[in-house]
Order: structure tokens, then C-alpha cells, then sequence
């Protein structure tokens, strides 16, 4: 994991607001050593690892984006707008030039990423960019963030202006963080797109009840997914799928069947613990066939096959505990393939060590910390990326491709996805981000 650290050293202005003129500073914005901050400044014709700005609007974007920031998940589609005013440095503004840098939080940690800013009419332009994201965790992130805002106070505070925007700002996300409540509240607005206190409240009301019978964990993942989809705020949909008919199964396994990784990144947890099971049942590389897959999971083969999907296309999967240790699985995917992989997502699911017992497990196309698990999990289990390239044997044409997806029952799209995350292709990102920021 990475480590975030802004500082500022305090410096004298004579222009702009109180506040702004009071926490004049040059600023440095770090990413472990990799410097976020690191500019030429055209005129001045200086290369400098820090900028001169006020911290003052970059300490008020991080107060008032704070809920957001921390428990908003990226979007299926292109971000919109208002999600990008929350998560995208620029957006601190105040006719400053700030990094070209987003952070997007997974459920587990905030992912930082980076870029150039070589803008020709501007007069700062910015020269590192991270070639990959960085992940901090939660924790460390919210931290550093508040390390700076509390230095920011301070400088106010001796300037005599501790009055502020901010300093208002601030307590109230500092009440709300003390109060389990608010706290859970404030929370489950962000994760369903809402700024704090402008959830409808019945939506909000709904949510919680939701909340109470489904697990705080669930909700955390079908929320945003529905959100995003355009689903009704009062999440109506998870209604629909508690009285739908699914394929019933009971396990053959348990979380403590394999040992697990209990540290580093999802894929790299996930692929751990798919090899684990594969040693676990004897087969460590060949395809694995429906009946090993659905025994597993305790359910019919003939009630797969058969399985006919509600009416509707649905942003969401899910499986609901019965009685009995029993799941009924909902799926969404209304092709074998597709079915198959998204079951292969919920073994992975069902295998990760929980506190919650009785849990709804949910599958979504979001990129939170769970999603991206489940995603490694099936890939490497149903298609191990040993016995993958050496299937294709050093050729990655398309037609090659066709081929490993047949032999080993998984989508092309996982064959491609499963070569870029281990480096054998690269992936055609123009500009290092994770959308397109032109828009």
C-alpha cells in the first residue's frame, strides 16, 4: 500500500480572500516518492516539487467532498459531472491550477491516479503522472487528509480567522464520524450518490430498512450498483429480487476449506485463494467442468441449466440465505458463459472469511474492493493463467483467443483480461486514467 502526504509551507500574499490570503503556501502533494505537485513554472521558468496556491480551497474540496470521497465507488459509465466535482483534484479550483488527479475509493482503500498536465495556455504545468494506480488504504488516506485540514485550521487559527468556512465544515463531518447514526447515515448517502443531508429521505429511510435485513456489507455493493444504473432512490429493485425464483444450492464447502491471504490487493488475495481450492480438489490447472462448479455450490446441474432469468436486464446478482445453510442464487447472465463465471464469482464470494453470518452475497459490474475479488476469483479458478498461455503457447491473436475461451468455458473478455492483469498484453490507455477526462 501507498502513502499519501501533502504539506505546506506557509508564505506571505497580498491578494485574494482572508482565507485564502492566510494559508498561502507552497504546497507538495506526495504519492509515496513520487511527487504529484512537481511542476515548470513557465514563468518563472522554474521546475519545483511543490506549487504555490492557497491551501485553503484544497483543504475545503477535501472537507466538503469528504463522505463522497471516501465511500463513493466509480461508475459503471462515464463519470458525470457531479461525481467528478467530488473525486477529481481539479475541482478544488479557485483559480488555481491544481494536479491532474483523481482518487477513487474501492470500500478497502482509495485508488490514486495521475497524470500529466501539459496544458499550453496555463502557467503551471505538472510533470509526474503514476503509470499505475496507487492504492492507499481507508485509514491511511482519511489520515493524511486530515492532517492537512487540521494544519490548515491552524494557520487560520494564528492568523485569526477561526471562524471560517472551513472550520464550520469540518465540525460537522467531525460530529457526524462520532456519531454511529449520522455516521452510518452520511455514509449510505455517498455510496448512492448523494451529497450529506440531500438523500430524499424516504429513499434514505428505505435504504436502512433495506440495510437491517440484507447486512450492512451487501448494501455497501447493491446501493451504488442500483444507483448507477438509474434504479429508484428507495432501491425497489432489492425487493423484486428477495421474491424471485433462483436455483437453490447448499455448499459443499466452507470459508475455512482453504487458507486464505489475508493482506495485499483483491487479485492478488483472490488468485490465492482460487489456486488454494484448486489444489483443495485435486485440479490444479485443467477446465473445470459445470457439475464440479455447481456440486460445489450445492445446487442441481439440471436447475442451472434451466434457469431462466427474470424479465428485465438487472445491474445486479445476488444470493439470498434460506434456511438450512441454504443460498438461492439469483444470477443475471442469461448466457451459459456468462451464467457460469458469475457463479464462479459467488463461490469466491461465499469463500471470503466474513464476520457476517446469514449474509446476502452480491455480484455487481462496479469496482469496489469485493467486485474486483470475485472478478480474479472466478478468472483464475475457471481458467488458471499457467495452464492459459500455455494453451495459447506465445500466440495472442484473436483467433487464439477464441480458442482458450472454448476450452476453457469463460468469455473471451476474461482470456484478454486475464493476460492484461498478468502482463502478457498491454492495455491501450492513452492517457493513464481510469475515463476519458475531456468529456
Amino acid at each position: 500500500m501507498a502513502e499519501l502526504r501533502i504539506n505546506a509551507k506557509w508564505m506571505a500574499s497580498a491578494s485574494g480572500e482572508p482565507e485564502v490570503m492566510a494559508t498561502a503556501a507552497w504546497v507538495e502533494m506526495y504519492v509515496d516518492n513520487i511527487s504529484l505537485t512537481r511542476n515548470q513554472d513557465i514563468w518563472a521558468e522554474t521546475v519545483r516539487d511543490n506549487v504555490f496556491v492557497s491551501a485553503y480551497p484544497l483543504a475545503m474540496w477535501f472537507a466538503s467532498s469528504w463522505w463522497r470521497l471516501n465511500h463513493e465507488p466509480l461508475p459503471t459509465q462515464q463519470p458525470g459531472h457531479d461525481w467528478r466535482m467530488v473525486h477529481e483534484l481539479g475541482a478544488a479550483n479557485h483559480g488555481f491550477v491544481w494536479p491532474r488527479a483523481i482518487f477513487i475509493p474501492d470500500g478497502e482503500a482509495i485508488h490514486v491516479w495521475a497524470g500529466a498536465s501539459m496544458t499550453p495556455e496555463q502557467s503551471v504545468q505538472y510533470l509526474q503522472a503514476l503509470e499505475v494506480p496507487r492504492m492507499i488504504t481507508l485509514t491511511d488516506f482519511q489520515q493524511s487528509v486530515e492532517r492537512f485540514i487540521h494544519s490548515t485550521l491552524a494557520r487560520l487559527d494564528a492568523k485569526g480567522l477561526s471562524g471560517s468556512n472551513l472550520a464550520h465544515l469540518w465540525a460537522l463531518v467531525q460530529e457526524d464520524l462520532a456519531d454511529p447514526e449520522a455516521h452510518r447515515r452520511r455514509k449510505l448517502e455517498a455510496e448512492m450518490g448523494f451529497d450529506p443531508e440531500e438523500c430524499p429521505e424516504q429513499a434514505l429511510s428505505a435504504a436502512l430498512l433495506w440495510e437491517s435485513q440484507i447486512g450492512e456489507a451487501a448494501l455497501s455493493e447493491l446501493a451504488p450498483a442500483i444507483a448507477a444504473s438509474g434504479g429508484t432512490p428507495d432501491l425497489a429493485l432489492i425487493g423484486k429480487l428477495a421474491s424471485a425464483g433462483g436455483i437453490v444450492g447448499t455448499p459443499d464447502i466452507t470459508p475455512d476449506s482453504i487458507d486464505h491471504l489475508d493482506h495485499g490487493a483483491p487479485w492478488e488475495r483472490a488468485i490465492h485463494d482460487a489456486r488454494a481450492l484448486r489444489h483443495r480438489m485435486g485440479s490444479v490447472s485443467g477446465p473445470v467442468p459445470d457439475r464440479s462448479l455447481h456440486d460445489l455450490l450445492g445446487m442441481s446441474s439440471d436447475a442451472a441449466a434451466n434457469w431462466s432469468a427474470p424479465v428485465g436486464r438487472s445491474p445486479v446478482a445476488v444470493a439470498i440465505p434460506l434456511n438450512d445453510h441454504q443460498l438461492k442464487f439469483v444470477p443475471r447472465r442469461r448466457n451459459s458463459v456468462g451464467r457460469r463465471f458469475e457463479l464462479a464469482r459467488f463461490l469466491g464470494e461465499y469463500l471470503r472469511p466474513s464476520t457476517h453470518e446469514a449474509r446476502w452475497l452480491a455480484s455487481t459490474d462496479l469496482s469496489t474492493f469485493r467486485q474486483k475479488y470475485q472478478r480474479a476469483f472466478a478468472a483464475e479458478f475457471l481458467c488458471p493463467i499457467d495452464s492459459l498461455t500455455s494453451f495459447l503457447g506465445g500466440e495472442f491473436s484473436s483467433y487464439a483467443f477464441e480458442e482458450a475461451a472454448a476450452e476453457f468455458d469463460v468469455s473471451e473478455q476474461t482470456i484478454t483480461s486475464l493476460l492484461l492483469n498478468n502482463g502478457y498484453i498491454h492495455h491501450p490507455w492513452t492517457e493513464g486514467m481510469p475515463y476519458r477526462m475531456a468529456a
